[in-house]
């Protein structure tokens, strides 16, 4: 102890006029304009299309020229979630982001947007360019202007999210205008029919598909009264992705109503699936020789019985809730069967030995 005191008392105590000494050292000041120009894209890019226009853009001009760079808008994400003014003033942003990428855009998120006209403007707005393109093509090969070619329909990833006005008509409308198409996702949105029939013929690309929805968790409000869970079942959504997608390698269909039938029906049409996520589809019994056919033709398999864990924008409040999940899953026995084939309740991969 005595030793420690006298370390203590070797220190050097500083005095009040050192203390200012200290606090009057300056750190060199940074100016943001000399960053270069792509790094400056870079950061205003990342905090999103409603800071850009009512705030980036009008810190000073050359701010303004970055935001005006169609490079800048290649990837769009807009979430409507607290417009309280009926989406207007988003809808104006997204407009005016997708003008601003002139063509350049490859990947767009829209969430809670109640129009569905947004859609049809991106998909008219390639029309547009399209078609101005190829009414100057001449003109422009005259000027050695062949960069501006191929710069319309470059769309490769669509997601919507928690749109369920929008009809099924816009579908047919607008996955034509895309056919470039590699990644379509829904979250809590419906999509028709003839909607998946247009994707597998104007979408070769197409090779992800996520139909995830969330009706599962409102089945139980109608098991009391007039309707049981079984009369919810529905094979629609199954029958057309089989029949249509032949070539998709990734696909969700969280909280789907299809049943054993239908997951058969997209095993035959969909024979390159790596990943076949099931969750929360609460009427698949999966066992026997379809669990083998599942293992054998894909290689990872999420079950029935999985929450659905890192979905995003629909499940952020499952856990809550989890325990009446489970204890429905088990009420009704459907889902997959543990008991058959040596099932595991792990997430299972699989592929063929042969």
């Amino acid at each position: 102890m005595d030793h420690q005191k006298a370390i203590n008392l070797k220190r050097p105590v500083l005095g009040a006029s050192q203390f200012k000494h200290i606090r009057k050292v300056k750190r060199p000041k940074r100016n943001w304009l000399d960053l270069p120009s792509e790094i400056t894209a870079n950061i205003l890019h990342r905090i999103g299309v409603f800071d850009i226009f009512q705030n980036a853009q009008k810190v000073c001009t050359t701010w303004r020229e970055i935001c005006k760079d169609p490079a800048i808008w290649r990837v769009i994400y807009v979430d409507a979630s607290f417009d309280t003014n009926t989406n207007r003033a988003f809808e104006e942003m997204c407009k005016r982001a997708v003008d601003r990428s002139q063509g350049q855009l490859v990947d767009i998120t829209i969430v809670r947007f109640r129009n569905e006209e947004i859609l049809e403007y991106i998909a008219n707005r390639y029309g547009e360019i399209e078609n101005a393109l190829h009414q100057f093509a001449p003109l422009m090969i005259s000027f050695n202007c062949k960069c501006f070619f191929d710069k319309s329909s470059q769309l490769k990833r669509l997601t919507i999210a928690c749109c369920d006005d929008f009809s099924h008509r816009i579908w047919t409308k607008c996955l034509v205008k895309f056919p470039l198409l590699e990644e379509l996702s829904l979250y809590a949105t419906n999509i028709s029919a003839e909607g998946i029939e247009t994707a597998g013929r104007y979408c070769s690309k197409l090779k992800t598909l996520k139909v995830n929805q969330e009706n599962y968790r409102y089945w139980d409000y109608c098991s009391d009264g007039e309707f049981e869970p079984n009369d919810f079942r529905d094979d629609w959504i199954a029958t057309a992705i089989g029949e249509n997608l032949h070539e998709l390698r990734h696909l969700e269909l969280i909280g789907s109503p299809m049943t054993n039938e239908g997951l058969k029906m997209i095993l035959d049409g969909c024979r390159h699936l790596e990943l076949l996520d099931l969750r929360r589809c609460l009427f698949i019994h999966l066992g026997g020789d379809l669990w083998k056919r599942c293992l054998q033709q894909v290689k990872c398999v999420k079950l029935p019985n999985h929450f659905p864990e890192g979905c995003p924008f629909i499940y952020n409040y499952y856990d809550e809730f989890g325990g009446f999940y489970e204890e429905y899953y088990d009420e009704y026995e459907v889902g997959y069967d543990e008991e058959s084939e040596g099932g595991s309740d792990e997430e299972s991969e699989g592929g063929s030995d042969e």
